[in-house]
């Protein structure tokens, strides 16, 4: 199975950026620990975007993660500070 590579873009109202960075950072450490995570980084997108940057070892394993606690933290955190949806990439190499 190849390696699932995923792109989560969050554009934050600018009166929300730093609280909702703080929150990322905050569930970042416990995501690593979970069964198949490779990679989870956030990055700072020269356009003020927020970035995460994962791998997981497989598409399954990444969609567990979907269902996790973590996930809902982020989206309850981030509810009406976003400018849009979450922007997710699912990639693989070719």
């Amino acid at each position: 199975m190849k390696t699932c590579v995923v792109i989560a873009t969050f554009k934050v109202k600018p009166e929300f950026r730093e609280e909702v960075r703080s929150l990322l950072l905050t569930e970042q450490p416990g995501v690593l620990t979970e069964n198949g995570c490779l990679t989870y980084a956030l990055h700072d997108d020269v356009n003020g975007d927020l970035v995460f940057v994962e791998s997981w070892q497989t598409r399954d394993l990444w969609m567990i993660h979907n269902d996790a606690p973590s996930v809902a933290r982020i989206m309850a955190g981030t509810e009406g500070k976003l400018v849009e949806p979450v922007r997710v990439q699912e990639l693989y190499v070719s």
